[in-house]
């Protein structure tokens, strides 16, 4: 058994174990189910490896000295994937007890993605280099389906107090287009073309509630929501195909991999996400800090919405 499963499937054991089933208990156990909904504000997401090679890539030692000393030398930057994401859940809730509470919730997904580019003039005898690297990258995250258990005390008349938490299923894919143009002091030109595309079937993340409930009518209730979450997603597997001017076409898959590396077309060092069927080589590229790729969608949101008994 997968050991990220094992989490998911207790939980939902320890749902399903602790419902009543008589026939005697049939109207009272569909009446403890409810719909909450919220919406408000949160955390940027912090992404993880696509941006930090796209910053790393832009912000480069050779040029971050050029756009300070010789900016006539280099054009344009590559864009980091916009951090900023909806806030929102909608969860059906079971109420065990009047303490205990269990949750099956999604919320909004995530699609970032994004074109730029960069031209850098290397200055050598024999005339001007002119390179450009032209970057999109695209991720989703596809609706989680998060699980929750709820313990619950009455704070005053008509309010109460929920803390909770539980875990949640999310599921990823990355897209990188990348193309690399360059004309030589001869005239002559050179272009590669590389195209990434990396799935991740499923990870597990963690989170943590404290829910506020004000008791307006029988079956509908005002609520107020700190949620904190963990996930990051990694273990990706994936393709990549690339083609240069001169005809060559190459595919392989495999894991997708992040390191740093020595540029030696620029002369500096910056990180590097790419598909190998084998954790890359030190090579004269100078490969460091290989590890799995990975994203980060961790962080917090603070909301307000409804509950309302929906049987």
């Amino acid at each position: 058994m997968n050991p990220k499963l094992k989490p998911l499937i207790f939980f939902v054991l320890s749902v399903f174990l602790t419902m009543p089933g008589s026939a005697e208990d049939k109207k009272t156990f569909w009446s403890r189910f409810s719909l909450k909904v919220t919406a408000g504000l949160g955390s940027r997401i912090p992404i993880g490896d696509v941006n930090d090679v796209l910053k790393s890539f832009n912000d480069n030692e050779v040029f971050t000295a050029l756009r300070e000393a010789n900016s006539d030398r280099i054009a344009g930057e590559l864009k980091l994937l916009d951090d900023r994401i909806s806030h929102w859940e909608a969860e059906l809730r079971f109420d065990l007890s009047p303490k205990i509470g269990f949750g099956l919730a999604t919320s909004a997904p995530i699609h970032k993605r994004n074109e730029s580019s960069v031209t850098y003039i290397m200055r050598g005898w024999a005339g001007d280099q002119i390179m450009t690297w032209t970057f999109k990258p695209e991720i989703r995250v596809s609706y989680p389906i998060k699980m929750s258990i709820y313990y619950t005390l009455p704070l005053m008349r008509h309010l109460n107090i929920s803390v909770g938490g539980g875990v949640g299923l999310y599921s990823a894919k990355i897209s990188q287009f990348r193309r690399y143009d360059a004309i030589y002091p001869l005239g002559d030109v050179g272009w590669v073309v590389s195209s990434e595309v990396v799935k991740n079937s499923f990870a597990l993340g963690f989170h943590g509630n404290i829910v506020l409930e004000y008791q307006l009518l029988g079956k509908l209730a005002l609520v107020a929501e700190f949620q904190a979450r963990y996930s990051n997603i990694s273990d990706f597997q994936g393709s990549i195909s690339a083609s240069n001017e001169a005809g060559d076409n190459n595919e392989l898959a495999g894991t997708y991999y992040y390191f740093t590396e020595f540029d030696v077309g620029i002369g500096a060092r910056h990180a590097t996400l790419q598909v190998a069927a084998n954790p890359p080589e030190v090579s004269y590229r100078m490969i460091k800090d290989i590890r799995e790729a990975a994203l980060n969608f961790s962080g917090y949101s603070l909301r307000i919405g409804v509950r309302v008994g929906v049987f």
